[in-house]
């Protein structure tokens, strides 16, 4: 950063002063959280597992997962599901800033604990009249400033079917309700192709994005989310 541009930084700080989500200490505007609050936040430990299909608790609450390596900051729990719900459905987009750097923080981990990385990274879309409705698209806003350096694919997989949502629907619904949401228009043969979304409930929209793009080719399928819901929480 040039002394120019740092010292409009400082300006901007001093003028229009952001404040932490969590305790409302002022920070500087590249950050959302202060250092306590981020140092305290509950995340997983991808140090230990960096594939979280490999814990043993996470096994036997997802145990018919169709993708090959599961990715996940947190459990859906305080803070987390607080600032999801605001953003997604208030679009309170101050928690923007938040999630994006735990996400970038645990990136940052796993890449460094996994010998391989995926070639293709894909947030999961949203079907047309739904992010009409809505207006943008909530995993986006939060997993595009982490992946700037990765291949972001945002064309190949396509969601066909309106779907009914998910949060009000028992897990054998869930399944029922994806069927054939999701189909891919590229030849992905060999490839280890990245999904992206933010809360895993059953995992049943990501299973069916996995289906169609291992019908397209793709050797591997990874699950990145932002939070799991811990046990107790699915239906």
């Amino acid at each position: 950063m040039t002394a120019c541009k740092q010292y409009i930084r400082q300006l901007g700080d001093w003028f229009f002063p952001s404040f932490c989500v969590q305790c409302q200490h002022v920070v500087n505007s590249d950050s959302s959280l202060c250092e306590q609050c981020l140092a305290d936040l509950p995340l997983l430990d991808l140090r230990k597992h960096p594939n979280l299909l490999y814990r043993p608790d996470i096994v036997e609450l997802f145990p018919d997962c169709q993708f090959d390596h599961l990715f996940a900051c947190a459990w859906y729990r305080s803070p987390f599901d607080s600032w999801l719900t605001q953003l997604k459905f208030s679009n309170q987009i101050h928690y923007k800033k938040a999630l994006s750097l735990i996400i970038s923080l645990q990136l940052a981990i796993s890449k460094q604990h996994c010998e391989v990385w995926p070639e293709l990274f894909i947030i999961l879309p949203l079907h047309q009249q739904r992010f009409l409705k809505r207006g943008f698209n909530q995993v986006a806003q939060c997993w595009l400033p982490c992946l700037v350096d990765e291949n972001i694919d945002s064309h190949s997989l396509q969601r066909t079917k309106k779907t009914q949502a998910q949060s009000s629907l028992s897990k054998t619904k869930r399944i029922k309700n994806l069927q054939g949401a999701f189909m891919c228009n590229t030849d992905m043969t060999g490839k280890t192709v990245a999904i992206i979304d933010d809360v895993m409930t059953t995992g049943a929209t990501l299973n069916a994005a996995t289906v169609a793009l291992k019908n397209a080719g793709a050797k591997q399928v990874w699950a990145f989310v932002t939070c799991l819901t811990p046990l107790g929480s699915n239906t």
